[in-house]
């Protein structure tokens, strides 16, 4: 049984095939959303992601007993996907807390904020350079994430929502609530810097088997602090049609395809530009609640969607530009060598 998968191309080599990865697996990421909103209330969230964990894990050993893979990865890495499951499934708990606690745009906007902490961990961990076309990125994919969340601090709050609650302990617990939600964008970074420190070493199916391996624990845990219930395994009474399970099957496949893309999109490019590209999961969600929820066509949205496709294409044009560059380099050393022989020889 092999531990790692055969060695792909450099990690030095950045194009956009790492930029287009992870837009898939924002998308992918997009669709299992769709399927949570389908899905209502019918089962807690933690429980949604347990069973989406128990798809991954499935899919996941099948296809690495497949392929003849140690599921474990190489005894080098292991340290390494283990800090990319923890942080990403705390990162998942982080997140949720703050969607409870606050309103829904606020907490979303902030869970977009990663890529700048992804950027300072890839500096210190991995050595990669935080470009100006990236803290430029980060300034333009933000922004459009907040004109699409529409975040009460910027847009004031929605319609219909309950602002009395004004009370010191509960201005305390959205306070709690904002640290442990950009907590959870920190954890996220530190998640994706170790999929870049991993490098080539393993295949993306062993990252979404840890991830789904350590996100049961955390689901178990979060749902006994914040569900008020240890078994997150039980599903609601109405749960009990065809139906109802093949939407948890589809959005275990979706998440599967989330993650593997991600990671996919990870090893081949820097941690900064990567970790801007998953802001394309917010443009796709939106699109599909105007396509399958029927949600009204907004401007701020549309501007904030223009945003981040285009500093998206604008990265993709200029990675597809450079990339025969390092290329076209590498093929002129060896005849500048000739040449640099031939003049000594004549000498």
């Amino acid at each position: 049984m092999k531990n790692a998968s055969p060695p792909p191309p450099p990690q030095q080599q950045h194009s956009a095939f790492g930029i287009v990865s992870i837009m898939l697996g924002a998308f992918s990421f997009s669709i299992m959303f769709l399927f949570v909103k389908l899905m209502g209330a019918k089962a807690n969230t933690f429980t949604l992601v347990l069973y989406r964990s128990l798809v991954q894990i499935i899919i996941s050993l099948g296809t690495l007993l497949h392929a003849d893979e140690n599921p474990l990865g190489p005894p080098d890495c292991r340290f390494w996907l283990v800090i990319r499951g923890v942080f990403g499934s705390a990162a998942v708990c982080a997140w949720f807390f703050g969607i409870q606690i606050l309103p829904l745009p606020d907490a979303v906007t902030l869970q977009f904020t990663t890529p700048p902490f992804a950027a300072v961990f890839a500096v210190f961990l991995v050595g990669e350079k935080w470009l100006p076309l990236d803290m430029f990125g980060a300034v333009v994919c933000l922004t459009g994430v907040a004109f699409i969340a529409h975040p009460t601090w910027l847009f004031g709050p929605q319609e219909n929502v309950d602002t009395t609650d004004s009370n010191d302990s509960g201005l305390v617990l959205k306070a709690l609530a904002v640290l442990i939600t950009e907590a959870g964008a920190a954890m996220a970074g530190l998640a994706y810097v170790s999929v870049r420190k991993i490098g080539h070493r393993t295949s993306p199916a062993v990252m979404v088997l840890y991830y789904g391996a350590l996100s049961v624990p955390m689901c178990i845990f979060g749902s006994g602090l914040l569900e008020g219930t240890w078994n997150p395994f039980l599903l609601d009474s109405s749960f009990n049609n065809v139906k109802d399970y093949a939407i948890l099957l589809a959005m275990g496949f979706a998440g599967y395809g989330g993650q593997w893309f991600t990671n996919l999109g990870l090893q081949h490019e820097s941690a900064a530009t990567a970790t801007l590209a998953t802001s394309t999961q917010i443009v796709w969600t939106y699109i599909f609640e105007l396509a399958f929820l029927h949600e009204t066509i907004n401007g701020w949205s549309l501007a904030g969607t223009g945003l981040i496709i285009g500093y998206m294409l604008i990265v993709a044009v200029i990675k597809m530009s450079a990339a025969g560059q390092p290329q076209e380099e590498e093929q002129s050393e060896p005849l500048l060598k000739e040449i640099h022989v031939a003049e000594e020889i004549e000498v």
